[in-house]
């Protein structure tokens, strides 16, 4: 299976642009957390990085052995967070049908990051029927990386080379399957990066979808 992500320029109207970089610029509670991937870091590489970060979790469930699920919901967060994945369904013609995770992250200006970046990691491990969207909230630097391996690989942090990048740039989203081994990496000319984190399982959602003609979209297969 080969890596696929899709770019989706101008996503949603420039009023929820506003509204959601408002929210995370000037209005939301935020957790520190003291690695950004918590993934194994492969000492011989001399490019990784670890450190901390701020999250806000909107949104997230997780089942226990026995099936039971344990959820976190932000009710400042949540609501305007949840109106993305409406326009996704709008414009892709899928369905969400299981939602695991809404997580918006805040990276800080942090120059020792230069040519440096966070360890890879996949948003899911263990499963390819997860999809992940990553909305950029506000202009910044530090792209993310995607690399040629998925967390189901044996050894998916060794040998990893590096197949795109994409900037972060207001109005912007990503979408890729969640266990594509993929990374961050902390500004070096901006004050912070603000990222939007949504984990879901959908119905008829192909990551080659064709836009409405008013969206900017590049389909990459590397």
């Amino acid at each position: 299976m080969k890596n696929k992500f899709t770019i989706i320029e101008n996503f949603l109207p420039i009023t929820i642009q506003n509204a959601l970089e408002e929210q995370f610029q000037y209005k939301t509670k935020w957790n520190y957390v003291s690695k950004c991937s918590g993934a194994d870091v492969d000492q011989d590489n001399p490019n990784l990085k670890e450190g901390p970060l701020l999250t806000n979790v909107a949104y997230q469930v997780d089942f226990n052995s026995d099936g039971h699920a344990a959820s976190i919901t932000d009710p400042e967060t949540l609501p305007l967070t949840r109106i993305v994945l409406y326009f996704l369904e709008s414009i892709s013609g899928c369905t969400v049908t299981q939602l695991h995770r809404i997580k918006i992250r805040m990276n800080l200006m942090d120059e020792s990051y230069k040519g440096k970046h966070h360890p890879p990691h996949p948003d899911i491990f263990d499963s390819h029927e997860y999809f992940t969207l990553l909305y950029y909230v506000k202009d910044s630097d530090g792209p993310t990386r995607f690399f040629n391996k998925w967390g189901t690989d044996p050894n998916p942090n060794k040998d990893l080379i590096e197949t795109g990048q994409v900037q972060p740039k207001k109005g912007r989203a990503i979408l890729f399957n969640s266990n594509i081994m993929h990374s961050s990496t902390c500004p070096q000319e901006h004050e912070n990066r603000f990222s939007i984190n949504y984990c879901f399982k959908a119905d008829n959602l192909d990551l080659h979808f064709t836009p409405p003609t008013n969206l900017s979209v590049i389909h990459c297969e590397v």
